[in-house]
């Protein structure tokens, strides 16, 4: 693959062993994440998650997946990256705990999740191994999600004695908190317990159990008695009936992907999957859809004000344009051919990035002949949970990035 000349920008999720940056390519203007952990530095297994999640997406092609779009290592071999499409809305986790989901919010992003599963175990013969809410992430425009992070994924085919326990304890499924190997029945009981997830407001399923019990009462629980996760009592019947479904202890018992993806609870009609914006050029040239359904967020009063800022980002994406810009460098550092913006990071926001920031001025990254538009952004009061990936190294209504439009799990 023709290698990237590409710009990072803030950091917008961090876990223990890396981070994920915004990111815009110097060629096109796209806008993406990048996945990144230090090779210095970091354990070996979580060089091993990163390179098998790097595998995994390379071989995999599905719009209910988050996208590879490519890797490589920089900093002199420092630094190994992993470039992934952006997702404006945040993690589901952070939408569920943010808001209040409605149960027909619920149904979407089960449906999402549903089909992403069924793809990868019917198609793709893999197991995904961590699935919840931090994991998915959803797009800004159509509120649907996208399953993300494989780092836990391994192919169905393979050797079940030589896979380890993985994923997150309370998502697991009592067969993988004895131990056995992650399977296409234990990835329906972590769907389950995600939905649980997010009808309760973004309590982790078992959060009957209270905050004080220890992780070893909680696995045995998990893994040894006849008990399950509470059912949220608000849901209806018919969701009810699907985490039955989904959450029966013999792993026999539970209803495949295909087999729910039929049950009433998805089959009720909704929204469809949408495309994301790439760059400044494609965000102010996206027409907004329109729905009857009030479950889609950002409508109503914000449609003025959005308006407004597909204007501005169309006048500066436009090659004829009359608007004096200032294309200088100051802050940006050139690392390993590429330009960083020094001491600045991106907060998560708690909407859509591309429906919270305004065009403040206009900055640069240029090459002979031609200029690359990328926007200095400032953002509302509340900029602070849902720009990308769960946690952050900053929120605040200072925080901002220079990146080409907007465009985030860590790593």
């Amino acid at each position: 693959m023709h290698a990237r000349s590409w710009v990072r920008g803030g950091c917008i999720g961090k876990g223990s062993f890396g981070e994920v940056s915004l990111a815009v390519d110097r060629t096109d203007g796209r806008v993406f994440a990048v996945k990144t952990i230090d090779l210095n530095s970091a354990p070996l297994l979580a060089v091993a998650a990163l390179e098998n999640e790097i595998r995994i997406l390379r071989s995999i092609d599905s719009p209910y997946v988050v996208s590879y779009l490519g890797d490589d290592v920089t900093e002199s071999g420092r630094r190994r990256n992993l470039h992934l499409e952006y997702l404006g809305g945040g993690t589901l986790a952070a939408a569920a705990f943010s808001a209040k989901l409605l149960e027909r919010d619920v149904r979407v992003y089960a449906r999402s999740i549903t089909r992403a599963l069924q793809y990868l175990h019917s198609s793709a013969g893999l197991v995904h191994g961590d699935v919840k809410g931090r994991n998915v992430l959803l797009c800004s425009e159509s509120g649907v999600g996208k399953l993300a992070d494989f780092g836990s994924a391994r192919r169905i085919s393979a050797d079940a004695g030589t896979a380890g326990a993985a994923g997150t304890p309370l998502w697991m499924a009592p067969e993988v908190a004895r131990g056995e190997a992650a399977t296409a029945a234990s990835d329906v009981w972590s769907l389950g317990c995600t939905v649980i997830e997010m009808a309760g407001g973004g309590r982790p399923p078992w959060g009957e159990l209270g905050p004080d019990v220890d992780a070893a009462a909680q696995m045995f629980r998990i893994g040894f008695t006849s008990s399950l996760p509470e059912f949220p009592s608000q849901m209806s019947k018919t969701a009810q009936d699907f985490l039955d479904k989904c959450l029966q202890r013999d792993p026999a018992k539970r209803w495949t992907c295909e087999q729910l993806l039929h049950h009433p609870f998805l089959t009720e009609p909704t929204a469809e999957i949408g495309p994301s914006p790439r760059s400044v050029q494609d965000w102010a040239n996206l027409d907004p859809e329109v729905d009857d359904d009030d479950d889609l967020e950002c409508r109503g009063s914000e449609d003025a004000s959005l308006a407004s800022t597909r204007r501005r980002l169309r006048l500066l994406a436009s090659e004829s344009s009359s608007f004096s810009a200032n294309w200088t460098l100051d802050g940006w550092v050139e690392v390993a051919g590429r330009w960083l913006r020094a001491g600045r990071g991106l907060g998560a926001g708690r909407r859509s990035l591309e429906r919270l920031v305004r065009p403040a001025r206009v900055g640069a990254v240029t090459k002979p002949g031609r200029a690359l538009a990328v926007c200095s952004l400032r953002a509302r009061r509340d900029f602070g949970v849902r720009v990308g990936l769960a946690g952050s190294t900053r929120s605040g209504s200072a925080a901002f990035a220079r990146t080409a439009a907007v465009g985030g799990r860590s790593g």
